[in-house]
């Protein structure tokens, strides 16, 4: 799961041990999850030592953004949402868009039951990394991540970074160029950059 994939890269950023508790797939979704998320029944959920239950790996990330900075452990270097307001709100709009239009519409690529349906796919997915692009120009501040860093990602960099491994699979399946250095430059640097951070 890309969702889970980026709460866990944001408990490693953070240095947060835990326990990794495998969820089958199937059609029948497990009482444990069930119980921990019934809201929704999906993963990820973390789970806390008291019981309590986060759900949706956006908002888990934001938890753990909130205990560090709360508890004095997080350094200006690893933070994951920005100290500015402005720019967090912004972080926060663009996960949201990744989640709500990137995401959908990469998926729809490979999952697309005609080849106008997945030719549009196709188009609505570089429409949204053309947007993406922008937006890595606009928060990146020239730097590495679009945390603004050099260092280390941020919120938003899990956000897209997540998708990458379902990203490369999708252009290698179906002969597509879709990040690269002619169409976003500062994407395809980006996802270079990711790929290769030890987290």
């Amino acid at each position: 799961s890309p969702f889970t994939a980026r709460a866990r890269l944001a408990l490693d950023l953070r240095g947060v041990a835990y326990e990794l508790l495998d969820e089958p797939l199937g059609p029948k979704k497990s009482d444990r999850l069930l119980a921990a998320n019934p809201v929704y029944g999906k993963i990820p959920v973390l789970l806390l030592p008291d019981g309590r239950a986060i759900c949706e790996s956006a908002v888990i990330i934001q938890c753990i953004e909130d205990v560090a900075r709360g508890s004095g452990g997080a350094e200006a270097s690893s933070l994951l949402l920005p100290d500015d307001p402005y720019e967090r709100a912004m972080h926060r709009f663009w996960t949201a868009f990744i989640d709500d239009k990137f995401w959908p519409a990469l998926d729809a690529v490979s999952l697309a039951p005609t080849p106008g349906a997945r030719a549009q796919a196709v188009e609505d997915t570089r429409a949204a990394l053309s947007l993406l692009e922008v937006a890595f120009k606009d928060r990146s501040n020239g730097r590495a991540f679009f945390s603004g860093g050099d260092a280390a990602p941020g919120l938003l960099d899990l956000a897209l970074g997540c998708f990458l491994p379902a990203l490369r699979a999708c252009e290698r399946l179906h002969g597509l160029s879709l990040i690269d250095a002619s169409a976003t430059p500062l994407l395809d640097g980006w996802s270079q950059r990711f790929a290769a951070h030890p987290a």
